[in-house]
């Protein structure tokens, strides 16, 4: 049956559903870009407060090493000379153990002129050597002694700026999440807003049209007003 002439109640019907339609989706959208915005600007702050506690990890552990380093210096250097000593004995060892195996093995010739190398070695005085090692080693622990302090501080320094770290780059991830997120609101309300202008528009093409029900489509067209103050004006939002 053909509507009569003048009729356009169909074209309302779809204009009020149309309007219904997208009124629900800018709210839903305009709802999760605000939360998202809001999500954003808590997770940069958190950042921003992890990256704080980050630089002054990094500055505690600076100070830390600055304060062990001279301790840390000379017990290196100790241990360096103890063992360049601890090589020198290990040379007067081998040559010893080289010239008593000598001494005992081959021909007579061979032996005796080890064994008198051998004396001549061992009538060396090894005991400045061992004096030396004993002294190097006393002083050693004594170093060592006093880094350890230092030392633990700085151990504990890198513990806390490793967490800092640690802390700051997750902070960094949910922010990049966060970011990605409040773009996708954001993409998902500029649909809502295009939505809001197909309607105005279809609204504005059954405003036009002979026997349309002014009283339905006012009330129409306050309601898309309504959504489009929310909107920004390069966007078709009212300017207020």
């Amino acid at each position: 049956v053909n509507a009569s002439q003048g009729d356009n109640s169909a074209e309302i019907a779809k204009a009020q559903a149309m309007l219904n339609e997208v009124n629900a989706a800018f709210q839903v959208a305009d709802q999760r870009a605000s939360e998202a915005a809001h999500a954003l600007n808590e997770a940069v702050s958190r950042e921003n407060a992890a990256r704080e506690r980050e630089a002054e990890a990094q500055a505690a552990e600076h100070e830390a090493k600055v304060a062990e380093a001279p301790f840390k210096a000379a017990q290196e250097e100790l241990e360096a000379a103890l063992a360049d000593l601890k090589a020198q004995e290990d040379s007067y060892n081998g040559k010893t153990a080289e010239l008593k195996k000598q001494s005992e093995e081959g021909g007579v010739v061979s032996r005796n002129r080890a064994k008198v190398q051998l004396d001549a070695h061992l009538a060396e005085d090894p005991l400045p050597l061992r004096r030396a090692k004993l002294t190097l080693e006393a002083a050693r622990k004594k170093a060592e002694k006093a880094r350890a302090p230092f030392e633990a501080a700085t151990k504990i320094a890198e513990a806390a700026r490793a967490e800092a770290s640690a802390s700051a780059q997750k902070a960094a991830s949910a922010r990049a999440a966060a970011d990605s997120a409040k773009q996708a609101a954001d993409a998902a309300l500029a649909e809502a807003q295009r939505q809001v202008e197909e309607a105005q528009a279809y609204l504005d093409e059954v405003k036009n049209q002979p026997g349309c029900a002014h009283g339905a489509v006012w009330w129409m067209n306050r309601a898309l007003e309504e959504r489009r103050r929310y909107m920004p004006s390069s966007k078709g939002g009212i300017v207020h």
